[in-house]
């Protein structure tokens, strides 16, 4: 980020510009985070940092919320999982009790053939 100190915001990237609303909410060590797709933009290396960040976060009594369409990262990052369908809580509560001896993803095609949703839109 340091070599684009000095160029205007709006000619970022993308994932620049995730970076730095990312670097605004972190930069106070805050208690409560509220995140909408955080890695979304971020390339390895920086999703890597962050899901660190976050985990340390936690570990020192900060309690964070994000929501992500990555599944795999919510099983390994989260231990407590909401899934929201049409606006609707349709599931929640501690990871491994959520997700049993299966995967998240399982879960949530599940969940979504439950409720009536094509499955066509995963293929």
């Amino acid at each position: 980020m340091t070599g684009a100190l000095g160029s205007p915001v709006a000619g970022y990237s993308h994932g620049m510009k995730q970076k730095l609303a990312l670097i605004s909410a972190l930069i106070r060590d805050p208690k409560l985070l509220l995140l909408d797709e955080p890695f979304v933009g971020l390339d390895p290396v920086a999703s890597h940092i962050l899901k660190e960040y976050l985990h340390e976060l936690c570990n020192n009594g900060a309690a964070v919320f994000f929501s992500t369409h990555v599944l795999e990262v919510a099983q390994k990052l989260c231990d407590h999982i909401a899934i929201i369908r049409d606006g609707h809580l349709v599931e929640c509560g501690k990871t491994e009790d959520v997700v049993g001896n299966s995967s998240l993803e399982e879960v949530f095609l599940e969940l979504a053939r439950q409720g009536g949703e094509a499955t066509e839109a995963v293929q």
